[in-house]
């Protein structure tokens, strides 16, 4: 989940550069992001109940080098950390994490937005969108993966509208953080095939007012 796990943020050996990432869509900018991209509005992401919960993350009172440290984790090869940023504010109103498995050519994605400004706003399907048509195409990816937890509605929703398909939920599969039981999980996926099909339906029924 984000802001939990702490893995190592070494680049597998033998394995290419980090190459910094930078796509548009209409409203947004994703980007890689690096340590001295740290600010403290991302500092009160991570301690903010309303944005953690529904990851099932506890908040966290975080000083600034621990979250360039918690960046410095992501070695942007086979863990990207990606910035959304607001054209017309340049400023960051949340982020992706994307895991990639090579030998199953699979993506799986975890986001954010902190923003609540921008909650309900479609950011996530305008932004996830782009990333999509960058995996499938760029990165060799065949599949990409999505965990909400049953409870994340708004997630949940999200997915159905892209055209990713519920491939099965995993019953009381976490514990909750704050000790009130277990939860289930849902199991998304979306193929290259499926994602093609959706752009296609998408187009011909015209663009969305």
């Amino acid at each position: 989940m984000p802001l939990a796990a702490q893995p190592s943020a070494h680049r597998p050996p033998g394995g290419p550069p980090a190459k910094a990432l930078r796509l548009e869509t209409r409203r947004f900018v994703l980007r890689t992001v690096t340590p001295g991209d740290a600010h403290a509005r991302w500092l009160g992401w991570a301690a903010d109940p309303e944005v953690m919960s529904p990851l099932n993350v506890r908040t966290r009172q975080m000083s600034l080098p621990d979250l360039q440290r918690y960046i410095a984790t992501f070695d942007q090869v086979g863990r990207c950390l990606i910035g959304i940023y607001d054209k017309s504010t340049e400023q960051q109103i949340g982020f992706y994490e994307i895991d990639f498995e090579p030998a199953h050519r699979l993506a799986t994605f975890n986001v954010i937005v902190g923003d609540k400004a921008y909650w309900g706003g479609q950011a996530v399907s305008e932004t996830r969108s782009a990333l999509l048509d960058y995996v499938f195409t760029k990165r060799g990816v065949e599949k990409a993966v999505g965990r909400p937890l049953a409870r994340n509605f708004p997630a949940i929703y999200n997915y159905r509208a892209q055209g990713w398909r519920l491939e099965g939920i995993l019953k009381s599969h976490r514990q909750m953080f704050d000790g009130s039981g277990r939860v289930d999980q849902f199991q998304f996926g979306l193929t290259k095939d499926d994602w093609r099909a959706h752009k296609a339906r998408a187009s011909s029924n015209g663009p969305r007012r």
